[in-house]
């Protein structure tokens, strides 16, 4: 069974709830920020905050009129993610319900997932030389919902099958007269686990240009199999490198 989670920004109120729950059920630490114009905090994420709200204000020059709009942002957890094609590893893996998850015990730290993301997701810890991101917590589902969606006091994220959630977008869209994002149904991302329904356009949120039937912007990497073999080595290679100077650190 493969599940889902629509995120409709309207109802958000921006409480930054799912980012504490997240927070919380992946033992991360918080981060020491500073003030945002944007009041968006913390800024952007990174690779111990795995979602966060982000806040952007709409100004309508015809009328002189503003609007905050606030959303959950966080891997999209593609069908056919570009980020898993480009591993040389396969240290990705997308589940058949839904998450798709970075095995650190694997990262080599190439980064190439880095790269590929079209949405600018994967983010590198230069400490741990490992790649970090949401795994839509493949720890809980399907037996309980994400932490943020748990979390979430508005309904503005809510989990349930894919074929549910896809209906109740369409429903939503009508209701707000706007559009769904992240229901691309074609290649390369064969569609999204996080579906947003939005009541502006998506570049009002700053937004990836990816919706329905249109391509990212930001290409996608692709390797043959022929190409990742120098990558493998390389990075078996640097795993060797990188083995050797932690041994030499412990017995510092």
């Amino acid at each position: 069974m493969e599940y889902a989670v629509l995120v409709d920004p309207a109802k958000c109120i921006g409480c930054r709830g799912c980012q504490v729950a997240c927070k919380r059920w992946n033992d991360l630490p918080g981060e020491a920020t500073k003030f945002s114009s944007e009041w968006t905090n913390p800024p952007k994420l990174s690779f111990n905050t795995y979602t966060h709200i982000r806040f952007k204000l709409e100004h309508n020059e015809a009328t002189g009129d503003t609007k905050w709009h606030f959303f959950n942002w966080r891997c999209m957890h593609c069908k056919t993610p570009a980020c898993a094609e480009a591993c040389p590893v396969n240290a990705i893996t997308k589940y058949e319900d839904g998450p798709v998850v970075v095995d650190q015990d694997r990262c080599i730290g190439c980064k190439f997932c880095v790269s590929a993301c079209p949405f600018g997701i994967p983010k590198f810890d230069a400490v741990s030389e490992k790649v970090y991101k949401c795994h839509m917590c493949f720890d809980r589902v399907p037996s309980k919902e994400p932490a943020c969606v748990q979390s979430c006091p508005t309904d503005a994220l809510l989990f349930d099958t894919r074929d549910v959630i896809l209906q109740k977008a369409r429903e939503r869209k009508e209701e707000l007269k706007g559009y769904i994002y992240g229901d691309v149904d074609n290649k390369p991302l064969g569609g999204t686990s996080f579906i947003y329904v939005l009541d502006a356009a998506p570049s009002v949120f700053g937004l990836p240009e990816v919706g329905e039937g249109i391509p990212p912007t930001v290409p996608v990497i692709k390797y043959s199999k022929w190409m990742l073999i120098p990558a493998a080595i390389g990075g078996l290679l640097y795993l060797v490198a990188w083995r050797k100077r932690r041994m030499k650190e412990k017995e510092a």
